[in-house]
C-alpha cells in the first residue's frame, strides 16, 4: 500500500493560482490615471483658482491696470516708453519673432542678450538687438540733459534677463525727473514727489533692492492713478 505524505495531500488540495488577464492589470492603472487626472487636473486647479480669486484677485488676474475700463498695462510686464514726457524703462534686447529685427519689450518673444561681463559686446553691443552699455549710457545722458561723465545705475544701461522688466531703480527714476518736469511744465519738486510716493521697498524688508514701477509713475503723471 502506497503511503501519502501530508505535504502531498496539501499540494493536491490547494487551489490553483488564479490567472490575471490583461484587463486585470490595466484596470487599476487606468483607475489611478483617472483618479489623479481628476485630482490634479480639475480639483487642485479649481481650488487654487478659487482661493486666488477670493484672497488676491488683482494679482490672480495678471496685476492689470485699467483706465476708463480699458486695460493699459500690467505690473508684471514692462512697456516701451519713448515719449519725453514719460519715465523710460530699462533697455530691452527682445526682437520681432517674425523678422528677427529689434523690437524692445516684445512680450511674445521674451529674451536676454546672453552677454557675459567678460564679453566686449556687453560694452560695445552685438550689432543686433543689444546696443551695449556705451550706447545706452550715451542715449540716456542725452535724453535727460546729463553731463557725459554722469554716473548711471547699472539697470538703466543693461537689458534684463527677460527683456520685459517693468521696474527701474530709484536712481534711474531720479535722473529723469528734471527732463519730465521741463517737458510737462511742472515743478521739479512735484515730479520728484511722485517718484518718492511710488517707491517699493525690499521684499519682506530684506530681499532685493528698492524699486519703482515705470507704469505706476507714468499713470501718476497723467493723473490716472
Amino acid at each position: 500500500m502506497k503511503t501519502i505524505e501530508p505535504a502531498q495531500i496539501e499540494a493536491s488540495t490547494a487551489p490553483a493560482p488564479r490567472r490575471v488577464g490583461l484587463i486585470g492589470y490595466l484596470r487599476p492603472a487606468i483607475a489611478m490615471v483617472l483618479l489623479f487626472t481628476i485630482i490634479t487636473g480639475i480639483i487642485y486647479p479649481g481650488v487654487i483658482t478659487g482661493l486666488g480669486q477670493l484672497i488676491f484677485p488683482y494679482q490672480a488676474n495678471g496685476s492689470l491696470h485699467t483706465v476708463n475700463g480699458k486695460v493699459i498695462g500690467s505690473d508684471l510686464i514692462g512697456e516701451y516708453w519713448t515719449s519725453s514726457k514719460y519715465f523710460h524703462g530699462r533697455p530691452s534686447a527682445t526682437s520681432d519673432p517674425s523678422t528677427g529685427k529689434p523690437a524692445p519689450y516684445s512680450a511674445n518673444n521674451s529674451a536676454a542678450s546672453n552677454i557675459g561681463p567678460t564679453n566686449k559686446a556687453l560694452i560695445n553691443g552685438n550689432g543686433g538687438t543689444y546696443l551695449g552699455v556705451k550706447d545706452y549710457a550715451a542715449q540716456f545722458r542725452q535724453e535727460n540733459g546729463l553731463a557725459p561723465n554722469t554716473p548711471l545705475p547699472s539697470d538703466i544701461v543693461t537689458a534684463s534677463g527677460s527683456g520685459l522688466d517693468p521696474d527701474i531703480s530709484i536712481e534711474a527714476a531720479d535722473l529723469q525727473v528734471n527732463r519730465i518736469a521741463k517737458v510737462r511744465g511742472l515743478p521739479v519738486s512735484q515730479v520728484q514727489q511722485i517718484v518718492n510716493d511710488h517707491i517699493h521697498g525690499r521684499v519682506l524688508g530684506i530681499f532685493g533692492e528698492p524699486y519703482i514701477s515705470v507704469l505706476e509713475l507714468n499713470l501718476a503723471l497723467d493723473g490716472d492713478k
